[in-house]
């Protein structure tokens, strides 16, 4: 067990979930524990207590690291919410659900947006469906208008990376600044991403380099969405190619994506 958890007086049975690249993650009855060596759990933990959000706690320094503690969330990752398209089910409720989805996250990031923040590594995995409400999680990479302890930022996960972020990468050790434009690629490859099982860059080869999969994703080599779908669903393929535009300035906002997908479920497009 790790020595945080009984100075912080942690109560519960401990699961350690997650161990890898300097980051360790527990499960302590109903708290998340995530100690980094670095400043990233506590940096995340300055990002949440600054958009003060409900499942924030507390965090700290431990050593040369630092901890962050938050409420379990118990709920559904984007992954996992869009399983049964994967498996072929297109009725109606399972259509519906896609776009009720899309639309729930694609508000939780228009709000992450207006409060004034970016997050900068959007993935499936960090879209989370919790009893009615969205929670968008792991936001150690964010900016935005609070000062919170500076780090070099370059970038995320190469499959959901924005191809201008992906040619910055390429071309700069310097530190990237995020931006909504790249945060709405991301989520429109998330979905992309959770619906057909495929990433939505067509890369050379999927085994490559991390630098190789970006120049794929920076020169807008794009999957054709007929071949990797799991079948025709109109309302939300217009949202993915609108969204997934290589030009920053041609994608929607999360506002605008968020209405689109609410509009279609009003009209009934899903069936």
């Amino acid at each position: 067990m790790h020595p945080l958890i009984t100075e912080l007086g942690l109560d519960g049975d401990p699961k350690l979930l997650h161990e890898r690249r300097g980051t360790t993650f527990f499960k302590v009855g109903d708290t998340a524990l995530k100690i980094t060596d670095g400043l990233m759990a506590g940096r995340e933990g300055e990002v949440l207590a600054a958009l003060d959000a409900g499942h924030y706690i507390a965090h700290g320094t431990h050593g040369q690291g630092t901890w962050l503690t938050m409420r379990w969330i118990d709920g559904t990752s984007l992954w996992d919410a869009l399983e049964p398209a994967h498996r072929g089910d297109d009725a109606p409720a399972t259509r519906r659900s896609i776009l009720t989805a899309a639309a729930e996250a694609a508000e939780a990031l228009a709000d992450l947006h207006a409060a004034g923040w970016t997050h900068g590594d959007l993935q499936p995995d960090h879209i989370v469906f919790e009893s009615g409400a969205v929670r968008i999680i792991d936001l150690a990479c964010a900016q935005g208008p609070v000062p919170v302890p500076f780090y070099v930022h370059h970038g995320g996960l190469a499959h959901t990376t924005a191809p201008e972020i992906a040619a910055l990468i390429l071309n700069t050790t310097d530190h990237i600044t995020t931006t909504p434009e790249a945060d709405v690629w991301s989520l429109s490859a998330s979905l992309f991403w959770s619906w057909t099982r495929t990433p939505p860059t067509d890369y050379r080869d999927p085994q490559a380099s991390r630098p190789d999969l970006l120049a794929d994703t920076a020169a807008a080599r794009r999957h054709d969405l007929a071949t990797v779908r799991p079948w025709q669903f109109p309302a939300f393929e217009t949202a993915l190619h609108a969204s997934l535009a290589p030009d920053p300035e041609q994608r929607p906002t999360a506002r605008s994506l968020a209405g689109f997908l609410r509009a279609a479920l009003t009209t009934g497009a899903f069936e």
